[in-house]
């Protein structure tokens, strides 16, 4: 698990959404009680949030609704945060 400031995560979610693979990233705040899981595979983003909100949203990658949804979800649970931990599975 590494930190990073939130301005590399949309650059990270970007290569996610445009990789072929399938991938999973876990986004976590410092005292890791929020967190974000993005599970991309065969064209469809799977968004689970813990935290704030618990829920569980399933986008196709085609659209702009995923990215919007991510961006929406991001600011609900990581408001002011400066760093992000990352973990990939």
């Amino acid at each position: 698990m590494r930190e990073i400031p939130i301005k590399q995560v949309k650059s990270l979610i970007k290569q996610l959404l445009k990789s072929k693979e399938p991938k999973c990233v876990v986004l976590l705040t410092k005292k890791k009680d929020r967190s974000l899981t993005i599970e991309v595979d065969s064209g469809q983003m799977k968004l689970t949030e813990q935290g704030y909100e618990n829920t569980v949203n399933t986008f196709a990658i085609a659209d702009n609704v995923a990215r919007h949804a991510f961006t929406a979800a991001f600011k609900r649970e990581f408001p002011r945060s400066h760093q992000v931990y990352v973990s990939e599975k």
